[in-house]
């Protein structure tokens, strides 16, 4: 059995997995856990949304994650290791695995490159600003974000690294990891700089070629581990883009929205793309379960 554990009004991300037949998952919240730490049966408990908790919650899962380890339990995600995401993309400027860089508000110091942009660290939306150009628009930016309430103390400016794919068009790439496999994932493409959620029908029978590869081999999959040992991840999704040819990892989600299967994929070989990923996904987690019982012999060779 495999024990998902969310903030509770985030468990809506993993939900789709209590109906493969394939694996063996349960969804708790993080209250829950802590309610009942004395009767937690065996399992592999894998800890998310670290990004979201407060320090003393995160404390408070990190005893939690020791518990479960002095059990002997096979746990993903140590809290108090996991870095959230300023302190990832300073540690990767750092390291020489990002050429962009990041600053907290509240440090004052400026950028070393423009244009940046504002965000809120722990938060999943959109950015506070679009893309910013000078001191003076970022100051601006940073007034306009606390009069509408943001907390100075959690914002974030971020350099922008980004370029297009093909004219007009952008790509997000995605690479999960689960235990030691590492996952090849769809793309996601805008026709502007700021890739999230995806535009429908943008993307050429190229890219989406090219995306099939993407899963199928996952060339980038050996160099975003090294991101995720430092990011002290082992269970989540880095999303990254593709500038002069380099990765440039912008965040690495420990709670993904998992979405294995597409009813109506928008290109015949992004369906093929999504049952691949999907085939490795559950044999990845088959691979991490613990006390599952055995599975087709199939199953796990399609992910190999």
């Amino acid at each position: 059995m495999i024990v998902i554990i969310t903030t509770q009004q985030h468990r809506y991300t993993h939900e789709a997995l209590l109906g493969e037949p394939d694996l063996n998952v349960r969804l708790a919240s993080y209250a829950k856990l802590d309610e009942g730490k004395d009767r937690l049966p065996p399992a592999t408990y894998v800890f998310t949304d670290l990004d979201r908790l407060p320090p003393p919650s995160l404390y408070a899962a990190a005893l939690r994650y020791r518990e479960l380890r002095t059990k002997g339990y096979r746990v993903l995600n140590d809290p108090a290791r996991a870095m959230k995401r300023f302190g990832l993309l300073r540690a990767l400027n750092r390291a020489g695995l990002n050429d962009f860089d990041a600053y907290s508000v509240e440090s004052l110091e400026r950028p070393t490159r423009w244009p940046v942009f504002l965000r809120l660290e722990g938060d999943h939306e959109r950015p506070l600003s679009g893309l910013l150009n000078s001191p003076e628009e970022l100051d601006e930016a940073v007034r306009s974000a606390v009069d509408a309430g943001f907390p100075r103390s959690a914002m974030i400016i971020v350099e922008y690294a980004a370029e297009p794919v093909i004219p007009g068009l952008y790509r997000k790439l995605s690479v999960f990891r689960v235990g030691d496999r590492m996952l090849g994932y769809t793309c996601v493409h805008e026709d502007q700089w700021l890739v999230k959620y995806g535009k429908k029908g943008i993307a050429t029978p190229e890219l989406y070629e090219a995306e099939y590869q993407l899963v199928a081999e996952n060339p980038y999959g050996p160099a975003l581990r090294e991101v995720f040992d430092l990011a002290g991840i082992e269970y989540g999704r880095a999303d990254f883009g593709l500038v002069d040819g380099k990765p440039q990892i912008y965040e690495i989600n420990s709670n993904p929205n998992m979405k294995l299967r597409v009813p109506d994929p928008p290109n015949p070989r992004r369906g093929e793309s999504t049952e691949l990923f999907r085939t490795n996904y559950v044999a990845a987690m088959q691979a991490i379960d613990t006390g599952a019982p055995a599975k087709p012999v199939q199953a796990r060779r399609a992910a190999r």
